[in-house]
């Protein structure tokens, strides 16, 4: 019994903590790497998951004739139940709709990332932090107040792509899918970032002046990196989605989907990928576990319990500033060349 409550947990831990490394990869890339301090990641985040959330049912809806006459929104129950018929009996349909949502809700991230760039590409530090933490918050007010998008307050449904799958099966298989997603993610950044336009971000972000005295198009290479990590944080919203099945714009915030991602990076070490990893999974394990426990928790506590998790992680990031700024695992330094070995000529001495 307690084998099987452990593996239920580790199942709901994984595409939680695959969604956020996603993002937090994203953030380490602008960050970490190239020095943008982006404060408004959940623009991207959030666009992925409306596009997950408004595009696939709504085109299955439209080729099926399904709620002819009916407004998507008004009968969006009704509707998305025959959508889930119809995935139901045709898997190729079904992969092909997910598929085809993951690249949509990438496209959809780079696209707001480019955008979010053309204001803020010129401007330094804290100019651009206000102008991209700014931009963040335009794309919920637009998603909780036009109901066209993704209905509005009431928020929608995503379609059950994987509804040929047996139940006992399904959720297993999409936890997968998710999480494989997030590997390849990591496996692209880390080998990014180790290439030779790795080093060009690290040059930018450390002597922005030295990088243009080389001919380097600095403004082209932010907006660049702002485009690709968007891209990437579009796609961790449409994980998200998937994870939860459903899309509502009050469901996303700064403080989830901007702060607590920072906090990711900044503890386990800006500019190291595999340090991101670390503040991502013991960030996602200690909120969860305060999730589960927080009735017992709350006997021991002397304030409300939902409170807990903020000062923790308020409280951790203070340490880490005051006692180890670099994270738990600092950027490593790398070597563009390594020094070359002198051969001397050999003396009668050797010879002898």
């Amino acid at each position: 019994m307690e084998t099987e409550l452990v593996v239920r947990f580790l199942i709901d831990l994984a595409p939680w903590i695959a969604a956020y490394l996603v993002i937090s990869l994203s953030l380490n890339l602008e960050y970490g790497f190239t020095g943008i301090p982006n404060f408004g990641k959940v623009l991207c985040v959030s666009g992925g998951a409306f596009i997950v959330g408004a595009m696939p049912g709504q085109i299955i809806a439209w080729i099926y004739r399904l709620g002819e006459g009916m407004d998507y929104f008004d009968n969006h129950a009704q509707i998305m139940s025959r959508v889930n018929d119809v995935l139901a009996g045709n898997i190729l349909l079904g992969v092909l709709m997910l598929v085809l949502s993951l690249v949509a809700a990438s496209l959809f991230g780079a696209a707001l990332g480019y955008i979010s760039s053309i204001p803020a590409i010129r401007l330094r530090e804290e100019y651009l932090a206000m102008t991209l933490l700014a931009m963040g918050e335009i794309l919920i007010l637009i998603g909780d107040n036009y109901k066209g998008f993704i209905g509005g307050t009431l928020g929608v449904f995503v379609p059950s792509f994987l509804a040929a799958v047996p139940p006992t099966l399904r959720g297993f298989v999409m936890v997968t899918i998710i999480v494989v997603i997030a590997v390849a993610v990591y496996i692209f950044v880390h080998v990014l970032t180790l290439s030779p336009y790795g080093r060009l971000l690290r040059a930018i972000r450390d002597n922005e002046d030295l990088a243009l005295s080389l001919g380097r198009d600095v403004s082209s290479v932010r907006r660049e990196v702002i485009v690709l990590a968007g891209a990437l944080a579009g796609l961790a919203g449409a994980l998200l989605a998937l994870n939860s099945g459903a899309v509502n714009a009050r469901n996303f915030s700064r403080a989830n989907h901007t702060f607590i991602p920072w906090v990711m990076v900044l503890v386990g070490g800006a500019g190291n990928n595999t340090g991101t990893v670390v503040g991502v999974i013991l960030f996602i394990i200690v909120s969860r576990l305060i999730d589960v426990s927080k009735r017992e928790l709350q006997a021991l506590l002397p304030f409300d319990v939902v409170w807990l998790t903020p000062i923790l992680l308020s409280v951790s990031l203070l340490i880490v500033m005051f006692y180890r700024p670099q994270g738990i695992l600092p950027e490593k330094r790398l070597e563009t060349l390594k020094p070359p070995r002198v051969q001397y000529p050999a003396t009668r001495r050797d010879k002898q």
